[in-house]
């Protein structure tokens, strides 16, 4: 029998969209509605309340989210690194050009608004020398920077693309700066993780499938469904890149985005260690290396 499986993005990674273009969730028994949101405040909600099953996210959302007690969980990385590229407007021409800038984020204390707190400092920007303003996620960001809104920000695929499409320019991206820093992962909440675990099983099942036919496939058929799935020539090579080895998440990257928040004094009163953020139950795999 056919489930209903409702999955949370701000934009669908690549091993959903080829779980979707080759008929993998339809044979794991699923019926995959996938809901774009706009925050990622309206993500951690919806998980919440069980509004959906589960979402694709940064990892590092969770060290807040979890803050109160959430109890959210990392099920599944869905890409080995993040593909973000800091884009700003055809006026900035270095990093030091942000000095004084707007910089858009999803939200200012978590997320990948950590990561670029750590390499504005790291290229000798300190906190102060810019300012976040809160405008929503990935597709947001875009849409402000295309009307001028804000000054910089975090883009991915393929949204990224476009922007420079559109002129915009690209600073750096993390990674090259910040190599073992986690790509996104798939969060469920308990109810997902117990009463809904059927279903959560068949929608890792069809992930796992993508994510080795990413690895088993000729590059050029590989671009060939992702182009048909919405990704933009640019964007689906950054697939290839940053295609999982595995979709249990590395150990050495949810360190990662512990220490960077440590380092930057970020860290909340309740502070969670490796084994907070991931549930290896679902997938019945450990943590990696």
């Amino acid at each position: 029998m056919t489930a209903r499986f409702r999955q949370a993005v701000f934009v669908p990674p690549p091993v959903c969209v080829v779980a979707d273009e080759l008929g993998h969730f339809a044979r794991a028994g699923l019926e995959v509605e996938t809901v774009l949101i706009e925050s990622s405040t309206d993500q951690r909600d919806r998980l919440l309340t069980d509004d959906v099953d589960a979402a694709v996210t940064a990892i590092d959302n969770l060290i807040v989210w979890n803050s109160g007690g959430g109890d959210l969980r990392v099920v599944a990385q869905v890409e080995s690194t993040t593909p973000l590229r800091l884009v700003a407007q055809a006026s900035v021409r270095r990093l030091e050009d942000l000095r004084g800038a707007t910089l858009g984020v999803d939200a200012p204390d978590n997320g990948f608004a950590v990561v670029l707190r750590h390499l504005l400092g790291h290229h000798g920007l300190p906190p102060g020398a810019y300012e976040f303003e809160p405008v929503g996620g990935v597709r947001e960001r875009f849409e402000a920077l295309c009307s001028g809104a804000i000054d910089a920000a975090w883009l991915g695929p393929p949204l990224d693309e476009l922007a420079l499409q559109e002129g915009l320019v690209s600073l750096l991206a993390v990674e090259d700066e910040v190599p073992d820093f986690p790509g996104q992962g798939v969060v469920a909440g308990p109810a997902t993780r117990q009463a809904g675990r059927d279903k959560l099983s068949r929608y890792l099942t069809a992930l796992e499938a993508s994510r080795d036919w990413l690895y088993t496939t000729p590059d050029e058929e590989i671009l060939d469904v992702l182009t048909r799935g919405g990704y933009g020539p640019a964007s689906a090579r950054a697939a290839l890149r940053t295609r999982p080895v595995s979709l249990a998440p590395a150990r050495v990257g949810l360190e990662c985005i512990l220490t960077m928040r440590d380092k930057l004094g970020m860290m909340p009163g309740r502070a969670p260690g490796v084994e907070d953020l991931y549930d290896g139950r679902p997938l019945g795999l450990e943590l990696r290396p």
